[in-house]
Formats: structure tokens, sequence, C-alpha cells
């Protein structure tokens, strides 16, 4: 009987990895106890370290459980005794710290310059933070996608992830609309009269103009993203895939139970068509593909990240929201997106009970628009998304001169009578 038959072998595999889990994430409170200098905050740590060892302890027991039973002749009792008493661990958090920025519209390096030490400040001096977990872009990096704005966000991201300890593989990157290059979009389209072409003349293919038509040459098409793909290897290490259906990229964070999928949503923008946001559906496909088959990623808090609304009273956001229905039904908990330039929170429910599936959506405002794209009330912003215990807290920050200071950005409605709050909660 080979392993993917025998029920024994998958259950202990998958314990193995759970194994494997708990282990990394010791190590890694363990090398964090030893940087960390304030009391309250190692107090915490070996909280979570006894937490941590306990659960490794329980999983090793249960795979001595599950051999001893086996050589008892008692394997496929074996298996379901095993496993109804290895109850989904709760999701519980040390502080983790995710920066999430979008519409960052590089325009040179002076902007990175300038834009990273107000943002240093007040990370450092505001809110306290002095080391990032992770960091997520939603799109628009550039404004008009050419290589000299993606050299001011480089600048800005080595800048940032030098001083708050980042690592390449701690960055999630999206592309949005202004990510695509409209000069490159438009050489990948070709004059014809509508006569001699014997193509399909569908939107996908052509631009109508009645007696001539631009007929889309498809590989070239794909060029439109080349200076976007070449900025995320810089920071990456890698390439973007320029292939729709591979733009969607699983980022795995072991250490701090979180899995981030970046998603493409301006895959079918250019110059003509501005408003047809969508996610590939092969794309999408592919990445729940690859949660269903890793054991590693099960057990995890898992967020989705792109560009577009699904949201919106305008045409330029996503009309076909049937990839949150799968999203949900995959255990996604979060969506991270931006492009309206003013910082909501929105609730996908994907059952009807209280306690069913449902995403709760986080927008960011635009951290670096110029004033006349600024949306009225709602200047310069970006968010701090805190994780810790079973608890996310989203910290909004606005500033309202272009060279001017962050504060806190009180916004979020407490109720009549109350003061509105700089940041808002949500149980995980």
């Amino acid at each position: 009987m080979s392993s993917s038959q025998d029920p024994h072998s998958d259950r202990r595999n998958e314990l193995l990895n759970l194994l494997d889990l708990a282990e990394e994430k010791i190590l890694y409170l363990r090398k964090k106890k030893i940087i960390e200098a304030n009391p309250l905050v190692i107090f915490q740590l070996d909280k979570e370290i006894e937490q941590a060892e306990a659960e490794r302890d329980k999983i090793t027991r249960l795979i001595a459980e599950l051999d001893k039973n086996l050589t008892q002749g008692h394997q496929s009792q074996a298996v379901e005794n095993t496993f109804s008493t290895l109850a989904q661990p709760s999701i519980s958090f040390s502080l983790t710290n995710i920066l999430h920025l979008s519409d960052l519209h590089f325009g040179s390096t002076d902007d990175a310059y300038n834009w990273y030490d107000t943002l240093a400040e007040d990370l450092h001096w505001e809110l306290k933070c002095e080391t990032l977990d992770a960091l997520i872009l939603s799109g628009d990096i550039a404004k008009k996608s050419n290589l000299e704005e993606y050299c001011g966000a480089k600048q800005f991201l080595n800048d940032l992830c030098q001083e708050f300890q980042l690592q390449p593989q701690q960055i999630v990157i999206v592309p949005g609309n202004h990510d695509l290059n409209w000069r490159l979009a438009e050489q990948a389209y070709t004059l014809q009269r509508r006569k001699e072409y014997t193509g399909p003349l569908d939107e996908n293919h052509i631009i109508d103009k009645g007696e001539y038509i631009e007929v889309l040459d498809l590989e070239k098409y794909k060029q439109r993203f080349a200076n976007f793909s070449q900025f995320y290897q810089d920071i990456k290490g890698e390439p973007y895939p320029l292939a729709y259906e591979e733009q969607a990229i699983l980022h795995h964070f072991p250490e701090q139970n979180l899995l981030i999928v970046g998603l493409n949503s301006a895959w079918q923008l250019d110059h003509h068509y501005r408003n047809r946001a969508s996610i590939h559906p092969r794309a999408i496909s592919n990445a729940l593909k690859q949660i269903r088959q890793n054991p590693a990623y099960r057990n995890l808090l898992k967020i989705g990240v792109w560009h577009h609304p699904v949201n919106s009273p305008f045409e330029d956001r996503i009309k076909d929201a049937g990839f949150m229905e799968r999203l949900a039904q995959s255990g996604f908990r979060f969506a991270l997106h931006g492009h309206i330039h003013k910082a909501e929170n929105s609730f996908y429910r994907y059952d009807v009970s209280t306690s069913g599936r449902k995403l709760d959506i986080v927008c960011a405002g635009t951290f670096g628009a110029p004033i006349g794209e600024w949306v009225p009330g709602y200047p310069l912003q970006y968010n701090l998304l805190k994780l810790e215990g079973n608890k996310l807290t989203v910290q909004t920050r606005r500033r309202e001169e272009p060279n001017g200071t962050w504060k806190p950005d009180a916004r979020w409605l407490m109720g009549a009578g109350q003061n509105p709050l700089p940041y808002y909660e949500i149980e995980l």
C-alpha cells in the first residue's frame, strides 16, 4: 500500500509537519527573547514559549500513541482516536507588527528620502515600533511605471529594511493600475483594417475603432508589467511572473503563523481598458491548490492582498467577487487592498451564522499621492497592523502637510457620545 493510501502514514506525516512548525516557533521565540530589552515583552515571550512547548509535547505524545496502537493491530481506530484528540489549536500570536502601505505613487528618489524619514520617525517615536515582522505594499508603487520611479521606491525600501530588520522574504508586493506601463501597453497593439482581420473580435484581442481596429499581441501585452517585474526582482530576488496564471504568490511566515497570498487585480488593465479590474481565475486556483496540498499551511492566519476594491461606487472595482467566496471557503480571514485613497474597513460574510466564515477587509489610504489626488477629508495615510493574542489592531495614521509629520487618524466611531479612536480592533 502506498503512503497516499495508508491512513496511518498520512496522519503521522501531518503530525510530523505540525511538530516541525512547533519547533520552528519555539526557536524563533527564543531568539526574539535574547535580543529583547523590554521586561514586559520578555514576560510575554516566556508565556508564548511555554504554550508552544506544551503544544510540541502534545504532538509528540500523539505520535507515540499512534505508533503504539498501530503495533497492536488497531490501525484505523488509532487514526480516528488520535485525530479526535488533536483539536485544531487556536491561533494565538505574540506581538506581530505588519506595516501596510498602498498607493505610494513614487516619482523620484527625493520622495524616497523625505517619505522614509517621516515614516521612520513616526514608527519609532510615536508607535514604539522598532522592528517589523512583515511589510505589505498593496499596489501603485510607481506613478507611471518607469524605471526612475522604481529607483526611488527601491531606495525607500532599502532604508526601511535596514532600520526595521526586514528581510526580502518578509515583503509582500502586488501591482496596481499605476504599475503597468501605458507606453508598453500601446506598443502591444497594431492598427489593421477590420475587413482584413480574421481573428477574434472580443475586447480581449482588439480595440474597436470602426473601420480600423487595434489588434493585440498577447505576448507583447504582458511586457507592460516588465518594469514592475524588474523592481520586484530587485527587492525580492526573483522576477514577478508575467504569466497571469502565476500571479498569485504565497508568502509563508512560519514564525508568525501567517500565510499571505498576493494577487494581481490589474492583469486585464491597459491605457484603453482602465476599469477591467479582476482576479485571474487560474491564478487563484493554483494558489488554493498549493494550500490544500501543503500540511504546513493548515491552522495559519490567512490574508489575501490585492489592489482594487470589491465594494466601491465607481467602475474601477472588482465586479466579479466570486474569488472572495473561494478565499472564505479556504479559510482566509482578512483581505488588504488600496486604490481608493482612503482608509476603510468593510466586511464580507460567506456563512450566515455568527461564527461562520468571513473576511474583514482592511483598506489603506494613499501613502504618497499628490495633493490633487487626495479624497476630500482623507489626507495621506498608512496602516500599522498589530497581531497579539487573538486580536488584530489596525492603527491608522495621517499626514496632512506634504512635509509634515504623521499623526493619529482618529476617524473610527465608537458609539454615540464617545470620541472616535485612531485604531479599531478585530477578534480573530
